[in-house]
């Protein structure tokens, strides 16, 4: 009952802001699987299957020239990301990453933008800063989200192109773990078993988006880049 309930409420956060799945899921699944390396691929495989619906529902808003070209210099970035994990200390570049991402959203709650002159240029930075991240600390997601809340993007874009953004990482991430033989039999089963629960979460949230304002998403979405920045400082503490 208790993973249903975990993968409900991830689901529903996903749904609501495309963003926040793993940000409540690995929290919750850690009670009863203790193992992280079987938690992630859980993860993987369960965002894949939010952002596949997402994107069905919201292909329509995706601003495509932007995403790709974010998708690409991520691409491209991922592997340099990599080589620094081999000189860096990956514990201390979390936290860093955390605060900083506390410290814009503390920022962004009191409305404090950048200016930004060039946007196009600034979504390929993004990527690149994303890929860095994704390939020496595993993660890509708080540039983006940082980025489009700071250029204030409507709800859908938003939604739309964090989903198509995830959903090309997940597919490139679940076919190394296949390859790696980190998803295995009860990694499936457990996804089969509580797949409901990211059905009925992830509709739902896509209808409580629906009845959302935009200064209210602005505000929901800031509030989980707070969570997120300090569960990334407190993670990296613990471990």
């Amino acid at each position: 009952m208790f993973g249903f309930l975990s993968i409900l409420l991830a689901s529903f956060t996903q749904g609501i802001t495309g963003f926040g799945f793993a940000l409540i899921a690995v929290p919750l699944l850690s009670f009863f699987i203790p193992e992280l390396k079987d938690i992630t691929p859980i993860i993987v495989i369960y965002s894949l299957l939010t952002n596949i619906i997402l994107l069905y529902k919201l292909r329509h808003s995706i601003a495509f020239k932007k995403i790709i070209l974010m998708i690409i210099f991520a691409m491209i970035s991922t592997p340099l990301g990599t080589f620094l994990l081999l000189y860096i200390n990956v514990k201390i570049l979390k936290i860093m990453v955390g605060i900083v991402i506390f410290i814009n959203a503390l920022a962004m709650f009191n409305d404090f933008k950048i200016k930004i002159q060039n946007e196009k240029i600034s979504y390929g930075l993004v990527g690149i800063l994303s890929g860095i991240l994704n390939g020496s600390a595993g993660l890509s997601g708080p540039p983006i989200v940082l980025f489009l809340t700071n250029q204030n993007v409507s709800k859908d874009v938003f939604r739309a192109n964090l989903s198509f953004f995830g959903f090309i990482t997940n597919i490139f991430t679940i076919i190394l773990f296949a390859f790696e033989g980190i998803i295995n039999q009860s990694i499936l089963n457990f996804t089969i078993i509580y797949f409901p629960a990211l059905i009925i979460g992830v509709l739902f949230g896509i209808k409580a988006s629906s009845k959302i304002n935009e200064l209210k998403f602005r505000k929901l979405t800031i509030y989980l880049i707070l969570a997120l920045g300090l569960y990334t400082v407190a993670v990296s503490i613990i471990k």
